[in-house]
């Protein structure tokens, strides 16, 4: 028998095993981002937290989407859009190929040039056409858009990250303000994102998240899509995020349901990005709709300000 033969019959378990293993069904996804992998179906890293920025310039994954509006997109006007979703063989992403993550099917991240204007939507599957999910956005910033999808198809345990973009014509375009800034205030109430040096590695920062009301005390935080808090990291170009959770969740299995009124720590990898925009994502006590709190940082040039 030749070498070649004897290698091929020693490779052939293997990819049964693996090909094997990727068709079998698993059950949909209690908590987003358990495990992540690329094209070709390397690991990249694992947790809850998530805490490291993928660059959807040089991850692909053997997904596909094409986003168009459905009508005409105008500043402060709500505009309706659709994503076309198909896998790698070119047949649609049904609704039930998606499994829930973060009690939804797919988190849609919008964000301006300026990186001022943060939106964080759930697009809904269309009745009658599979592959097909609509939602509404409402731009209030003029220029480009970048469009990232977050999603666990559910025949796989591989969360896959898409991009698309859109333009808002008719004025001027908004540059990013680079300035560092860690705190922000509003309605009476405060928001802090204190920063300190990691222990696992040089490159890991743990941020600490702080709610006040007007007498200095926490505000009390209400689960949103699972967690207390969501904390979503953009690069200056946009080029991907993070997507940060509370450290409190590690180990924890499911969505949490109770509310708490106290600080919150989140682990940062900063080995792929230093300088980034950060959007912290909370429901409050008494409010029936999400807060959305800008913070910025600046890990190269403000190094001195970490403990």
């Amino acid at each position: 028998m030749s070498r070649s033969i004897k290698s091929l019959l020693m490779i052939i378990p293997f990819a049964v095993l693996y090909f094997g293993a990727r068709s079998m069904p698993v059950e949909p996804c209690d908590f987003l981002h358990e495990e992540t992998y690329n094209q070709e179906g390397i690991l990249d890293y694992c947790g809850p937290g998530d805490a490291g920025f993928v660059d959807l310039t040089v991850r692909k994954w053997p997904l596909t989407m094409n986003l168009r509006p459905l009508g005409k997109i105008e500043i402060n006007q709500p505009c309706e859009f659709e994503i076309n979703l198909k896998e790698f063989d070119g047949s649609p992403l049904a609704a039930d190929e998606v499994a829930l993550s973060h009690t939804q099917k797919i988190h849609l991240l919008a964000v301006d040039s300026s990186l001022e204007d943060y939106q964080h939507l759930h697009p809904v599957p269309d009745d009658l056409f599979d592959g097909i999910w609509r939602f509404t956005l409402t731009p209030h910033s003029f220029g480009e858009y970048r469009i990232f999808l977050d999603l666990i198809p559910i025949r796989s345990p591989r969360r896959v990250l898409l991009s698309g973009s859109f333009m808002v014509d008719g004025g001027e375009i908004k540059k990013p303000a680079y300035d560092q800034s860690r705190s922000f205030e509003t309605n009476d109430r405060s928001f802090t994102l204190e920063v300190s040096q990691g222990e696992t590695s040089a490159d890991e920062y743990i941020l600490t998240f702080k709610a006040r009301n007007s007498d200095n005390k926490p505000l009390v935080l209400n689960p949103v899509m699972g967690a207390h808090a969501h904390l979503v990291a953009f690069d200056w170009e946009r080029n991907g995020f993070a997507h940060l959770h509370p450290l409190e969740q590690e180990g924890v299995v499911g969505p949490v349901t109770d509310s708490i009124a106290r600080d919150l720590k989140f682990s940062f990898d900063s080995s792929r990005i230093k300088q980034s925009k950060l959007w912290a994502q909370v429901l409050l006590e008494e409010d029936e709709e999400e807060t959305f709190i800008p913070f910025s940082l600046d890990l190269v040039n403000d190094a001195d300000d970490t403990n």
